[in-house]
């Protein structure tokens, strides 16, 4: 790849692509306001005058603490019409309409209680809550790295509309178009309609965007970095042109060509991974820093649900998502921005402790869209990405401001602002083009030598030209509170208790879902259907990283990787061979009934609809092989698991006598 001055001497770029917060809801207090900095002044303020809700509300900050990670609770309204209520006053704001941005609270007033939970009753939305803004105690990681590196306060959502358009602007500078129609993409559900649950648990899918991503572009440019064919075994592999590490749903996939790339039921190959798949404080983010393979771009998307994960998107309102009813508020407990500042934490340590490759990278943390949250900067006019008008919204708008933190070794300044952008006009007037999303594409496409944006939109947008310095300054010092906060972080998830009953209640949450289509415009009905894609295809895998041992720790992972063995396949050919347990216990210093055990897990996990945990209770009620699964009764053998978990303290075993029916079945 040659240098080019936009990012000199950056070989990487990562983006960690967070959920539903405003730029002044974030990090409208990280400076004081003024001409260096468009933050806030502690006036901005909305009026309500209709009830619920009747008044002033004035820009406030909690006190930090747990509880107002969760502000505000419940989720605000996010679809196309709240959000042009948001900004302009009504849900309808006409043509060439001037934002006042004072339709937050009123908007918020409007939207639905929060559902019920265990000991957390039923609240209503509050107006004053909506104008809430994070102080440093609340997301202590994002003011350090924010002030340690870059913070961009000019960076937009590509446009005023939901999660799946804007993450799809992302990666391939347009929302795409209905299928037949000159109508446009704009809410969740444009993308979701049409699917079918009972498919995707098969794993068909058809995914609804088929426009260029800048993942195929970099594949088109660089074949070498292509990804390989889908395999269970690992083998010696070189960097890629590019990755998304997710952990439950991958709505990347969404677009055809990141689906295509996706195995899906397999553990290595394709170009779409778990974040989590190794032992210990390593990621396979991590990993493949520090093995000298990150690829050229990386996109990280965060855990959307806490049905498998704690919740660390940062996006407002409840973890749970209700099978049953997917547009109806999530289930508590609320999500907490502290989940997203680990996160943050993480990436950026995984970075840090390589500065080699760091020096390398440049690191992108931002927001899709605001999710109703209150910023008081007004967004303009953009570029629209359609050759031909849309007939519903034209996407001639930015969206509202959202966070955007810059982070390299070899930064200009402390404030990013972009210097580029391309004069227009259009029948509201002129206009200069803002930074956005797509700004990402057309900053790679320079860097890489990738050629023409795909879209107009992304054509017109500034890029990052002057935030990078082609050599130091000065003795790169890294933000050492936020690598210990990463340490913090991993050792607390390491401390906690292996939970062999969450793959039954995963499996319970997808087989509560009583209809086969996805109506309506919540998220949920995207995250369920790619995460089920997720869970199904791991269902059916017939290798797994070693992680899914229950029995197996870290040290063990670590003595085994030694020699190669990363994945249950491997290991149980290591087992197979004549001596191999002996030897493996030599090397992991393990008694070798305690590598025996590991090799019947392993092997049990080869009948598909088998993963870790069940192996594990499996083991337990006494099962030592798939041949000896094959001689069980059901009924029984289901009384023996129920046993099981009990003796095990699991108290909401959830297993389905029709899962283990399945297992037994040839």
């Amino acid at each position: 790849m040659e240098a080019n001055t936009l990012l000199p001497n950056i070989d990487h770029v990562v983006v960690l692509m967070l959920e539903n917060r405003s730029f002044d809801n974030v990090l409208g207090g990280l400076y004081p306001a003024g001409a260096s900095f468009e933050g806030l002044t502690g006036k901005e303020w909305n009026y309500n005058p209709t009830a619920p809700g009747v008044g002033t509300w004035t820009v406030w900050q909690a006190s930090p603490g747990t509880a107002s990670g969760t502000i505000p609770f419940p989720d605000p309204g996010e679809a196309f019409t709240d959000m042009n209520t948001q900004l302009f006053g009504g849900p309808s704001p006409g043509n060439c309409p001037s934002p006042s941005m004072g339709g937050f609270a009123a908007n918020y007033a409007r939207q639905p209680p929060s559902r019920e939970g265990i000991d957390q009753p039923s609240v209503p939305p509050i107006p004053l809550n909506i104008m809430q803004y994070f102080d440093e105690g609340n997301v202590p990681w994002s003011y350090a790295l924010a002030r340690h590196y870059a913070v961009s306060d000019a960076w937009h959502a590509a446009a005023p509309v939901q999660t799946i358009s804007n993450r799809t602007l992302t990666h391939t500078g347009t929302p795409s178009m209905m299928p037949g129609t000159n109508r446009s993409r704009v809410n969740n559900g444009d993308y979701t309609s049409g699917l079918s649950f009972s498919k995707i648990v098969e794993g068909r899918f058809d995914p609804p965007v088929n426009d260029t991503t800048v993942f195929e572009m970099l594949d088109e440019a660089y074949p070498s970095g292509r990804a390989g064919a889908c395999r269970d075994l690992a083998q010696k592999e070189g960097r890629l042109n590019w990755k998304v590490y997710y952990h439950d749903a991958p709505l990347s996939v969404l677009c055809r060509y990141v689906y295509q790339h996706w195995c899906l039921d397999s553990l290595y190959g394709g170009n779409v991974f778990r974040y989590h798949e190794h032992f210990g404080a390593e990621t396979n983010f991590e990993y493949d820093v520090r093995n000298g393979i990150l690829p050229t771009y990386s996109f990280i998307e965060p855990a959307y649900t806490g049905v498998e994960y704690t919740a660390n998107s940062n996006h407002p309102g409840g973890a749970i998502p209700d099978p049953l009813d997917l547009n109806a508020q999530n289930f508590p407990p609320p999500i907490n921005v502290h989940e997203g500042e680990k996160l943050l934490a993480e990436v950026y340590a995984s970075l840090a402790r390589y500065p080699s490759v760091f020096e390398r990278t440049l690191l992108i943390v931002t927001y899709d869209e605001h999710g109703g949250t209150y910023d008081h900067v007004k967004p303009g006019s953009a570029v629209s990405p359609f050759t031909r008008p849309a007939s519903n919204f034209n996407y001639d708008r930015c969206g509202v401001r959202v966070p955007a933190i810059l982070i390299n070794p070899r930064l200009t300044t402390k404030v990013f602002r972009p210097t580029d952008g391309v004069s227009m006009k259009d029948a509201c007037g002129a206009f200069v083009t803002r930074l956005d999303h797509t700004s990402i594409i057309r900053s790679l496409c320079q860097r890489f030598g990738l050629g023409t944006p795909p879209t107009p939109r992304a054509a017109s947008v500034p890029t990052l030209a002057g935030l990078i310095r082609a050599t130091a300054a000065a003795p790169h010092v890294p933000e050492r509170s936020v690598i210990a906060a990463a340490e913090r972080s991993m050792a607390e998830k390491l401390s906690l208790p292996r939970d062999p009953g969450k793959a039954a209640r995963i499996r319970d949450w997808f087989a509560r879902r009583e209809r086969d289509d996805f109506p309506g415009d919540h998220l949920n009905n995207a995250i369920f259907a790619t995460y089920a894609l997720s869970w199904h295809g791991r269902e059916r895998a017939r290798s797994y990283p070693l992680r899914e041992i229950v029995d197996l720790d870290g040290d063990d992972a670590v003595a085994l990787n030694a020699i190669d063995i990363r994945d249950t396949a491997t290991l149980l050919e290591a087992c197979r061979e004549p001596g191999g347990p002996a030897r493996l216990a030599g090397i992991a210093q393990r008694e070798e009934s305690r590598v025996l055990r590991w090799a019947q897990q392993a092997e049990l996990m080869q009948k598909p609809g088998i993963v870790g945990d069940d192996a594990f209770l499996l083991m337990t009620a006494g099962v030592t092989g798939i041949a000896d699964l094959k001689l069980r009764d059901a009924s029984e053998l289901q009384a023996k698991l129920v046993s099981a978990a009990a003796a095990l303290g699991i108290v909401d075993f959830a297993q389905n006598p029709a899962v283990t029916r399945k297992w037994i079945a040839p």
